[in-house]
């Protein structure tokens, strides 16, 4: 890809942001749209300024959260993908169990984990780790059975040991699966431990974005959600660029 047509992109990024920004100031204040609802850009980028240091702060510190969350998160994941696709057997009994894990809500969770692990960090990015895990999970498994059977014999017919035909055939036919994985989870342990901090802890985006709320300063708690939303998108940003650096030949679609 061209420099030009980078830069064209992004220059077309940019001004649709923009348009969204003048259309966002023009509705609330020809509407007259109550703070508490839905504060002007201006009345946010305010409080911002107003509020760096606190600002930032949250932000650094949920950002290590995440972080933490998205690496155990994928860890765990991909060593149970490797489990299930040697072990038919734990595949039948560790995949339903997964799903019922991944399928308790969010916020349900962390008061459990509260009581469990205490307050603080280690509630936090166990939350995240639970949101990281599964989409890692389900994309190991779907990645590391995508080799062809052809492909598979023609390994065994080589004499070709099991390290081998990870190393050489199922890793990288996996590597796809896991990056679009990793472009789910990466904003999702945001998410995650934005949620975990509105009752496992005294700091941090959630906290803010609640604290905020609670003491009726409203733009300072969409400024807080705005910073939220940057790092959340950053973290799907940086995903998509490992997987271009990662993955240069072509993948094939259905």
């Amino acid at each position: 890809m061209s420099v030009a047509r980078v830069l064209a992109g992004t220059l077309r990024e940019a001004g649709a942001v923009l348009g969204l920004l003048v259309l966002w100031q023009l509705v609330t204040m020809l509407l007259a749209v109550p703070v508490f609802l839905l504060p002007q850009p201006i009345v946010i980028a305010q409080a911002f300024a107003s509020n760096v240091d606190p600002i930032a702060r949250a932000l650094l510190l949920t950002a290590a959260e995440a972080v933490l969350g998205f690496i155990g998160g994928n860890v765990v994941g991909l060593l149970l993908a490797f489990v299930f696709v040697r072990s038919s057997l734990m595949a039948r009994v560790g995949l339903p169990l997964a799903i019922g894990l991944r399928s308790v809500p969010l916020i349900a969770l962390t008061p459990l984990l509260t009581i469990i692990f205490g307050f603080g960090l280690t509630t936090i990015v166990i939350m995240a780790i639970l949101i990281s895990f599964f989409p890692a999970l389900v994309a190991g498994i779907t990645g590391l059975r995508a080799p062809s059977p052809e492909a598979l014999a023609l390994m065994r017919a080589l004499d070709a040991p099991e390290s081998l035909v990870y190393r050489r055939l199922r890793i990288p036919a996996a590597l796809p699966y896991l990056f679009a994985a990793f472009k789910i989870s990466a904003p999702a342990s945001v998410l995650a431990a934005m949620v975990a901090e509105w009752t496992a802890a005294n700091s941090g985006l959630g906290y803010l974005i609640l604290d905020a709320g609670g003491r009726y300063r409203f733009p300072l708690m969409w400024a807080a959600i705005v910073a939220a939303t940057a790092l959340a998108v950053l973290a799907f940003v940086v995903a998509a660029a490992a997987e271009r650096r990662v993955i240069r030949w072509p993948v094939e679609t259905a």
